[in-house]
């Protein structure tokens, strides 16, 4: 992710975008992939939603698996960005969405792919946003992505969101968790600044 931000800076998403594009697609994506992949082939076409879908890379590794996509972001950047990763003969699976976290509708899916991009989304609107969240997965889908805990590097940033253990947890209660990774270390950001991380990996599936 970008640097920690001043809360009248804008983050340094270019930088962000071009950091992670020739990146592989996220774990916990190609766990959640893999999972669905063994319950055998799909009765139809497979929809996901892609939160805060940044340069693509997870969204291009569905579309290449055969799934139809929203990807969404409050960057028109990362639109711009996703649209030019998807090559000509698959952009019939993409449908992009400029939109925050705070105001996205979004639509019944198969798996809601949120890869480092939830913490991003206001406190007050958290709660919330994870209701539309689980509402949005149809039972069988999967939630795959991450939270920022509270001993991130981040966490005095009030626009941004952290949690607890406990409360990760808890906002997991109605979901089977399939993995759950939480890691504390010191390393660098996408684009180069050190930064401690205090991340939760989550694959869940709605019963």
């Amino acid at each position: 992710m970008p640097r920690k931000r001043h809360q009248n800076e804008k983050p340094p998403w270019v930088e962000y975008y071009k950091a992670t594009s020739t990146r592989p697609p996220t774990d916990t994506l190609t766990k959640a992939l893999s999972l669905l992949d063994a319950e055998g082939p799909a009765k139809g076409e497979r929809f996901a939603i892609d939160l805060g879908c940044g340069s693509g890379r997870d969204t291009v590794e569905l579309i290449r698996r055969g799934w139809n996509v929203l990807a969404v972001d409050n960057e028109p950047e990362a639109i711009r960005w996703v649209r030019s990763a998807t090559k000509p003969k698959y952009r019939a699976r993409l449908k992009t969405r400029l939109a925050s976290f705070e105001k996205v509708r979004l639509p019944k899916c198969d798996l809601v792919n949120a890869s480092y991009s939830l913490p991003f989304c206001s406190p007050e609107c958290f709660a919330s946003f994870w209701r539309r969240i689980l509402a949005s997965m149809r039972p069988g889908g999967r939630f795959a992505g991450h939270f920022f805990g509270v001993h991130d590097e981040w966490a005095r940033d009030s626009l941004m969101t952290f949690h607890t253990v406990r409360q990760v947890k808890a906002m997991l209660s109605h979901l089977e968790t399939e993995f759950f990774l939480e890691k504390e270390w010191n390393g660098t950001t996408a684009s180069g600044p050190r930064k401690h991380w205090h991340v939760f990996s989550v694959v869940a599936r709605k019963p």
